[in-house]
Order: structure tokens, then C-alpha cells, then sequence
């Protein structure tokens, strides 16, 4: 048996901007087992709806990058997904476990090849890896089956929209007007603006602002939020967004199997979009609160190497419903002046939530509009 410690509750001291003292709120993370362990329960694998997907370490965690939705069906089929690698399965008696507690997935292209084997769990996950040939590129990656539980109760997600003083008045509108076409009701919606002169709550037409002194672009946004508000989770989302129809629900249906830190919009965590825990956002707050000011230059620098993401202790990505829910990276599109200012920027587009950034491109300030 491989043991992979576990990560023990921990206290942490934040700064409430609102009073401006130190909160001893605590915040206690829910503890996830890592544990390895030899064996797979068959029976609560067989005939139950699984996501399948990749398992990255992370530093002091994991990522979970979803391929598909899919189910082992008593007799060696597999419905709900479709790829030759996972054409059938078959109990794998070659492992230190019995065969009665370990399976393999066989390729469509012959009947007893195995393209998996499967003979370890992680709690109630089980673990594979991945041994056929002919993707010599992916051999011995580590794969895993989570149990397909989807949110039912989106009543602990809001959605945090990060703004500047600069803009805000010309910029929120209308995001906020999308959002309202998606269903999210106001008291769901809460808007940080960055770069102010003082610190203050106020609610407009509805809608809970913080005006903030931190000025550190997104980043502020994810630093005020748990101070400001309660949830479970919050969908940071930018005030450059534009979004689609679905996409509310491409956010709201994520995985809750266990209670992720981190659900991004694409599988390198690009933009610091996605869904982040309260928990997950009080644990950042020191680091968050000492980069205040930091350039947009070191901003990028810090999202690119998926420095937020590299810190959890479990994510998982958010899958596309489209794609039997697997993981989809964002993707470039063209140049668009989309706020006729005279700076044209450049679309990128996360397919999964069903919505698109308009980033700076080239020689631009990245402090205009």
C-alpha cells in the first residue's frame, strides 16, 4: 500500500479590509484522503456513472482533467463514451491484487489487449494507468474514475466579476446584462473593483460592489471575496468577458464528489478563470494581500506558470457538456475592437463555460480599455 500524506486542517489569520483589523475567523479545510491503496470495489464501480480522466500531481495535490463521462456495464461494456482505447473491460488477474479486485480496459482493435489496468484506489477513486503502444506518448500516464456526482444545489456559487476604477461604469453593465439573461439573479452577482482611494461595500441597483484599495488586476478580486462575502464556491469571471447561452450551466454542473479547491475553465487554469472554495480563497489571502501592485507584466508571469492552480490540494477542470464532458484548453481567435476604443484585442475563447476573454494584445496599455 502507497500512503500519500494527507493534508491536515489548518487556521489562518486574514485582514477584513471592512474594519480594518485581523480576522481570527477560522478557516478549516475538509481534509481528502490520499491514500492509495490496493483493490478496487467492483461493486460500487460496476453499472454507476464515472468521470474518466487523467490524474496530475499538483505541489501538495492533484488535477483531475476530465476525458469523459462514462459507465462499466456488468459483462464488459462501456456506455457513455466512445474512444477505441476503452472499447470493453475485463477483470485483470496479473496484478499483487486478486482479479475479482482490479479490471482492465481492452482496445476496440483487439479483444484482449489491454490499453489499462486498473488494480489501486484513492478513497472510493479508482486508479489506473495507461500501457498501450500505439500512444506511447501518454505510457504509464495515471488515470482515474470519479464517481458522477453532479451539483444539485447552486445556491452556494456566486459569481465574483473583476473590474478597475478606470472602467467599471463603462465595462459592468454590460457583463451584468448577460448574466441576468443567464438567470443568475443579483444577490448571486458581487462586483470588486480595484485601485480606489478607500475601501467600501456598497450595493447599486441591486448589486453588492467592493471598492478596493488593492490593486493587483484579478488577483484583488480573488483577495476580497472571502473577505467580503460568504459561499461555497465563486466563478471569478473578468469585466473584458463576454458570455453565451449555457453558460451558467456549464458552471454550475461541476463535479462535487469532493470538495475541490479549484475548478478552472481550462486545463492550464488560463485567466484565473473558473470556480474557486471560500475555504481555497482564505487560504491564498496572505499571498494574495503581499502582491498588491504588482505589474500586469508579473500578473501574467504568475498566471501563466498556473502559480494559483500549482497551489491547491485537489481540482478538477471543468468539463464541456458538449464533449461528454471532457476538458477543452482555451483557444485564439482573431483580433476585435471590441469596445471601440481603437485598441483592438485579442478574442480567446473557453469553450466549456461558453464564454470568451478580449485580452490586450501587443504593444497596448494594459491599464486602458
Amino acid at each position: 500500500m502507497t500512503v500519500v500524506q494527507e493534508s491536515e486542517p489548518i487556521q489562518i489569520e486574514a485582514f477584513d479590509l471592512r474594519h480594518g483589523i485581523a480576522s481570527n475567523r477560522p478557516t478549516l479545510h475538509r481534509a481528502i484522503s490520499r491514500e492509495v491503496r490496493d483493490g478496487i470495489d467492483m461493486a460500487r464501480l460496476v453499472g454507476k456513472p464515472h468521470v474518466f480522466g487523467r490524474l496530475k500531481e499538483l505541489r501538495n495535490g492533484f488535477l483531475v482533467e476530465p476525458i469523459g463521462t462514462m459507465t462499466l456495464q456488468p459483462g464488459g461494456r462501456v456506455s457513455g463514451y466512445g474512444h477505441h482505447n476503452e472499447g470493453s473491460w475485463i477483470e485483470y488477474g496479473h496484478s499483487p491484487v486478486a482479479a475479482s479486485a482490479a479490471f482492465a480496459f481492452v482496445t476496440a482493435h483487439n479483444h484482449w489487449i489491454p490499453s489499462s489496468t486498473w488494480v489501486q484506489s484513492m478513497g472510493e477513486i479508482p486508479i489506473g494507468y495507461f500501457c498501450d503502444e500505439p500512444e506511447a506518448s501518454a505510457a504509464l500516464t495515471r488515470l482515474c474514475l470519479i464517481p458522477h456526482q453532479p451539483s444539485t444545489d447552486a445556491t452556494g456559487v456566486i459569481y465574483l466579476v473583476a473590474s478597475c476604477l478606470s472602467f467599471y461604469q463603462r465595462t459592468v453593465p454590460v457583463l451584468l446584462a448577460q448574466l441576468f439573461d443567464e438567470g443568475v439573479p443579483p444577490e448571486r452577482i458581487k462586483v470588486v473593483v480595484n485601485g480606489c482611494t478607500e475601501n467600501a461595500d456598497r450595493t447599486i441597483d441591486g448589486i453588492d460592489y467592493a471598492f478596493s484599495t488593492h490593486d493587483a488586476w484579478e488577483y484583488s478580486t480573488l483577495f476580497e471575496a472571502p473577505l467580503r462575502w460568504q459561499f461555497e464556491y465563486a466563478f471569478l469571471m473578468h469585466d473584458t468577458n463576454v458570455i453565451y447561452p449555457g453558460f451558467r450551466r456549464s458552471v454550475e454542473s461541476f463535479n462535487r464528489h469532493l470538495p475541490w479547491d479549484h475548478l478552472p475553465a481550462s486545463p492550464l487554469a488560463r485567466c484565473l478563470l473558473g470556480l474557486y472554495s471560500h475555504d481555497f480563497l482564505m487560504e491564498l489571502n496572505g499571498w494574495l494581500r503581499s502582491i498588491d501592485h504588482i505589474s500586469k507584466k508579473e500578473g501574467v508571469i504568475a498566471e501563466a506558470g498556473a502559480e494559483i492552480l500549482l497551489r491547491a490540494r485537489s481540482a478538477m477542470v471543468i468539463g464541456d457538456h458538449e464533449r461528454n464532458g471532457a476538458a477543452r484548453a482555451a483557444e485564439w481567435g482573431e483580433l476585435v475592437d471590441q469596445f471601440n476604443t481603437g485598441t483592438p484585442r485579442v478574442r480567446r475563447s473557453f469553450p466549456a463555460i461558453k464564454l470568451n476573454k478580449f485580452i490586450h494584445a501587443g504593444p497596448a496599455n494594459p491599464s486602458h480599455l
